[in-house]
């Protein structure tokens, strides 16, 4: 999904991303896997565009984000295929240089503010392994809810809105990121 709204979001006249998710799977059983994934993200609004409104606003967001869960499977199949379950814990790092005009509490219109996020969520999918192989392909849906401290977003994100969806003002909240990683690729190994 992120790299399909990369390729999109500039024709759409919207800012462009760039989301590159990196992760592992090792197996702790026929049933189980321990999962991490590592999910730089990077957007960047050009100062003379016009997205929020009467507010030109423009800048660079950048964030590291960090997974680890367990991957579920009641009923594995074939090479550990099949429906799973996926309990997880995130936390995210943030670093917004903003700037444009009507941008409270920043002298000349910039402003640099680092912030972060913890969350517990969980996903659900199905993973179909490939024949003689570890490697998989898998859709994932989830919801998380955290707590996001010092950033500039809204209350419900889904993950491909990151840094394009931008709240009011800087803040601490409670948060909900929907994850629709809509098709996945990995490997699980023993």
């Amino acid at each position: 999904m992120d790299y399909s709204l990369l390729l999109v979001m500039p024709v759409l006249g919207l800012p462009p991303s760039v989301t590159v998710p990196m992760g592992m799977n090792v197996r702790l059983s026929e049933a189980t896997d321990g999962v991490f994934e590592l999910r730089p993200m990077f957007s960047h609004v050009r100062c003379h565009h016009s997205h929020w409104g009467e507010k030109d606003r423009c800048g660079t967001m950048k964030a590291l984000r960090a997974t680890v869960g367990l991957a579920w499977t009641p009923v594995p199949g074939a090479r550990g295929g099949g429906f799973f379950l996926q309990p997880k814990l995130s936390g995210m790092v943030t670093h917004h240089a903003a700037g444009g005009t009507e941008l409270p509490g920043a002298p000349g219109g910039r402003r640099t503010e680092t912030g972060g996020q913890v969350s517990a969520g969980f996903d659900v999918g199905y993973r179909k392994t490939a024949s003689g192989s570890r490697s998989f392909l898998a859709p994932v849906l989830g919801v998380g809810v955290g707590y996001s401290l010092n950033q500039q977003r809204n209350r419900v994100d889904p993950g491909f809105f990151f840094a394009r969806q931008q709240g009011d003002g800087w803040k601490d909240q409670f948060i909900v990121d929907v994850n629709l990683d809509i098709l996945r690729f990995g490997a699980t190994f023993n």
